[in-house]
């Protein structure tokens, strides 16, 4: 693999940014493979996997070529232990920051010990370390990309106090926070965050896709960007996303009563956006493909939206048995309405409603909102066990469980757990085979394939199936 890793490096390949990292002896310094920097002699040079490993041994990043800030780390445990994968996205989202390690093992039913052994082994270093790096690296990025005062971005980042913030970002960049902001020249609003991105990035697709889904009050599409309300546990507010293809980003602005989500909120829309995702074998694969080349631009995948709150998700495809999409995001809309959470005066036009979360849902009256008594029944069926946590909702758990706990409730079919899985937890090779418009793009002759047929086409797709079904949604603009 080092062989692989001294090519791309000499050859300053940027395919290979964010899937290693190399620091130069000499200096001290680590690098991504395509570092302007001359290239270092292979004898002077170490490799590593993560960029927590780099830190973890000393090194510090360039200047010119910025891996910690311009290269996103977000894809996980590169070796690819479903352990450390989900402890990496709890650490992402901030849960060390008002959690100890305890609770993150019993959270993963291991033993402290055994959990720091994994990081250790996978990433290089150990948990309550890694925590401290991303949020320091996430702090950088604020200093670096935006004009919020210092003190607020410490606490932004998880840091405790500002002396803990000072202290970590000089012990891992040697430099003081304000030293580096003095870095950049680009100075942002105190309330945008860039989101980097891989191109080809087709934004407007991904507008078309949720707008027709948006729920009414609670989200609004424009022509040039995306908008919510949100509550998390420690702050409501809500954001706004638009395109910055000169930076190959997202713009995200970030309105709230509490600058501590920041972190959660980043983290959520990158994966609502799907910006992590490695395209390239996908591509590759799928290009091939005469069915699924039609639902593909330029030799790009579409990316695939998830839902920013999984809830919500679970009673809006509920809601979309059976019926059309415009009328599922109608009820939604109807829901958020007479569940009457209202946002302040201060928020856009649009964003009226905060939508009711699962403690709050399961004592509502959907009476006289167009809602099936059958309908009814099964969401509220679904919200109870949620809240008993026979169902979970977690990303973090295999297809195969998450499949057999939803599908065991009534009114529960294959399409609602294949769209859940696929568009709701992000699982992405879920496959809802009898959606209408996947047995339309598969229609030969005008002759609608069997259930039996779709499944064994769709064989060849995985483990990828969920941006199959999108490929096959899209190529039915054409017709």
């Amino acid at each position: 693999m080092h062989t692989d890793f001294s090519l791309a490096r000499r050859e300053k390949d940027k395919n290979f940014d964010g899937k290693f990292f190399f620091g130069v002896k000499t200096t001290g310094i680590f690098c991504r493979p395509s570092c302007p920097s001359p290239t270092a002699k292979e004898e002077n040079v170490e490799y590593f996997d993560t960029i927590f490993e780099a830190l973890e041994k000393g090194f510090r990043p360039c200047l010119r070529c910025r891996p910690d800030v311009e290269v996103d780390y977000y894809r996980g445990n590169v070796n690819g232990t479903t352990i450390v994968n989900t402890a990496l996205k709890l650490i992402y989202d901030g849960y060390l920051n008002n959690n100890s390690l305890a609770e993150l093992a019993n959270q993963l039913d291991i033993s402290e010990r055994h959990l720091r052994k994994l990081f250790v082994e996978n990433l290089g270093a150990p948990p309550v370390k890694i925590a401290r790096y991303h949020k320091a690296l996430f702090a950088k990025k604020l200093l670096m990309r935006s004009s919020q005062p210092i003190v607020d971005i410490a606490f932004a980042s998880g840091f405790g106090s500002l002396r803990q913030f000072n202290d970590a970002i000089k012990e891992i960049f040697g430099k003081t926070p304000t030293a580096i902001r003095k870095q950049s020249s680009r100075q942002d609003s105190s309330t945008t965050l860039l989101l980097k991105y891989t191109k080809p990035f087709d934004f407007q697709q991904t507008l078309d896709f949720m707008r027709i889904r948006a729920i009414n009050g609670v989200e609004v599409v424009g022509d040039n960007f995306y908008s919510r309300t949100f509550r998390t546990e420690q702050a409501y507010g809500y954001f706004t996303v638009k395109d910055n293809p000169k930076e190959s980003a997202l713009d995200l602005s970030i309105v709230n009563d509490d600058i501590k989500c920041f972190m959660e909120i980043h983290n959520r829309v990158r994966r609502m956006f799907d910006l992590d995702t490695d395209f390239t074998l996908i591509n590759k694969r799928f290009v091939k493909d005469k069915l699924l080349s039609k639902g593909m631009e330029n030799g790009h995948v579409p990316r695939l939206p998830i839902a920013f709150n999984p809830f919500e998700f679970v009673v809006r495809a509920i809601l979309g048995q059976q019926i059309t999409v415009k009328a599922a995001s109608t009820l939604a809309g109807r829901i958020a309405k007479k569940a009457n959470f209202i946002t302040g005066e201060e928020f856009p036009e649009g964003l009226n409603y905060y939508f009711p979360n699962e403690l709050e849902f399961i004592t509502m009256d959907l009476n006289d909102l167009g809602i099936t008594k059958i309908r009814q029944e099964t969401i509220r069926t679904t919200t109870q066990a949620i809240l008993d946590k026979t169902v979970s909702l977690s990303s973090n758990q295999s297809f195969e469980t998450f499949h057999k706990s939803f599908i065991a409730l009534k009114g529960i079919g294959d399409w609602t757990v294949n769209y859940v899985g696929m568009r709701g937890l992000g699982m992405i090779d879920s496959f809802p085979s009898n959606d209408l418009g996947i047995i339309k793009a598969m229609m030969k002759d005008d002759k609608k394939p069997t259930l039996k047929e779709i499944l064994k086409r769709s064989e060849k797709w995985r483990p990828y199936r969920s941006y199959a079904a999108l490929c096959l949604w899209n190529s039915l603009k054409e017709n």
